[in-house]
């Protein structure tokens, strides 16, 4: 009995030190930050307001809703999505569910810039080097109409993906970055206006690659509201993906499979005739 006793006690011993010895599992950290005409005004990571009033929440790691008071806007419900730490076939960081902004600017007007920066690190998949990175967006603006009638709003927005090898929290390389995409819609009565990102999708097929790394989403709206106008809104959708490129032979294999179809039906109707 004795000796099944020191048995039992050895296995416990060795299981302990392979516990112990084991590399703990990396926890992602997922981060929000806005900037009100280039001043940092909120911040929370990973749940907990760092900077600034509004609140933050974090569900299941990968799910983010957050709101934020500024000094000329409101942000009502903010959120965030991704598949960390990603897969072979994608890994996507989605500022989701429409990141809507109210101006409180007052009666006055103005021109205004807020700038909203979403990311999450730790990242393992995709694997390779490069990795394609491409963003897509779109949105909207909204007219409220205020103290004086016609009174006018103009936005401008953008849209950027970045990747960083680095694994930074908010990381933006200028290797591992999309394409800056665009978009402006502008109004002088009560109503909605599509912001039309161009292009359409942006595209970078060489980013450097390597595990872990980051992902950031910036989204930029400038605001030019004329005076009496009232509280005007803006909205919009974006993702950014990183993937493998498709290996060139068999993007070249995919190009030729239309023609080989052509092919085979020239020849069966020349048979037929």
């Amino acid at each position: 009995m004795s000796r099944f006793r020191n048995f039992l006690l050895l296995v416990a011993v060795l299981a302990g030190a392979v516990l112990l010895g084991s590399p703990s599992l990396a926890r992602a950290d997922y981060g929000v930050r806005v900037y009100d005409d280039g001043v940092l005004q909120f911040e929370a990571v990973n749940g907990v307001v760092l900077t600034g009033t509004g609140s933050s929440s974090i569900f299941l790691g990968n799910s983010l809703t957050y709101s934020a008071t500024t000094t000329h806007f409101l942000i009502s419900n903010g959120s965030g999505l991704s598949n960390n730490p990603g897969t072979q076939e994608g890994s996507s960081l989605d500022l989701s569910s429409n990141q809507i902004i109210k101006t409180t600017f007052g009666s006055t007007g103005g021109m205004h810039t807020i700038r909203i920066e979403l990311s999450q690190t730790d990242w393992l998949a995709p694997t390779g080097n490069p990795l394609t990175l491409s963003s897509s967006a779109g949105g909207s603006i909204g007219y409220v109409q205020g103290t004086t009638v016609g009174s006018s709003l103009k936005v401008d927005a953008t849209y950027q993906g970045f990747l960083a090898n680095t694994n930074a929290l908010y990381g933006q390389p200028g290797s591992g970055s999309t394409p800056i995409q665009s978009a402006s819609a502008a109004r002088t009565s009560v109503g909605t206006a599509p912001l039309v990102y161009d292009p359409a999708e942006a595209l970078n097929v060489n980013v450097p690659g390597g595990t872990p790394f980051s992902l950031t989403d910036v989204l930029a709206f400038t605001f030019t509201v004329g005076a009496g106008s009232g509280q005007h809104s803006a909205n919009t959708s974006g993702s950014t993906v990183a993937s493998v490129p498709a290996p060139a032979g068999l993007v070249l294999a995919l190009t030729a499979v239309p023609a080989l179809g052509l092919g085979a039906w020239f020849r069966r109707r020349r048979q037929s005739v």
